[in-house]
């Protein structure tokens, strides 16, 4: 009869948050106390496994303020609220300034891609006039050369008659 007594207590997961309250609560299909919402809006937002569920989060916390206006957690909960509103207000400006960026680095991209090509095009129209002006200065060269050759030579015609 006192081995019932003398028994350790089971220890629930620890992990879970909810308590024993919250378990045995939820068995009656009871209604969650303040308590219990405040916890289970924390818990939406600390999830180590995931990404905080800041919907879910909102969705308690608003419960908890309709169903509980006098809780000494209304505040808490109210101040939630308001910042769970701006987190999402962020991440609504965050995902279309993402859009925005990813629409400009496309522009970008393109412009880039476009420059590189006129680039290209400019660099084989010059290299072809630089071959040119290479082959015509190699034919300067050669006649300047010719015309010093035919000047030595008729200075030397000239030499030759005096």
């Amino acid at each position: 009869m006192l081995a019932g007594c003398a028994a350790s207590a089971v220890m629930e997961n620890a992990n879970d948050k909810t308590g024993a309250k919250g378990k045995s609560s939820r068995m009656f299909n009871k209604a969650p106390s303040d308590k219990e919402l405040f916890e289970e809006a924390l818990f939406c937002l600390s999830n180590d496994k995931k990404e905080p569920d800041y919907q879910e989060a909102q969705s308690k916390l608003q419960n908890l303020v309709s169903q509980f206006p006098n809780s000494h957690l209304t505040t808490g909960a109210e101040a939630l609220l308001l910042t769970l509103d701006r987190i999402s207000a962020l991440q609504t400006a965050l995902k279309k300034e993402k859009l925005k960026t990813q629409g400009e680095q496309v522009k970008l991209t393109k412009e880039i891609s476009r420059l590189k090509e006129n680039a290209e095009q400019i660099e084989g129209k010059y290299s072809v006039e630089i071959v040119k002006l290479q082959q015509e200065n190699e034919q300067l060269k050669k006649d300047i050369q010719q015309l010093k050759n035919l000047e030595i030579q008729l200075e030397k015609r000239e030499k030759m008659i005096r």
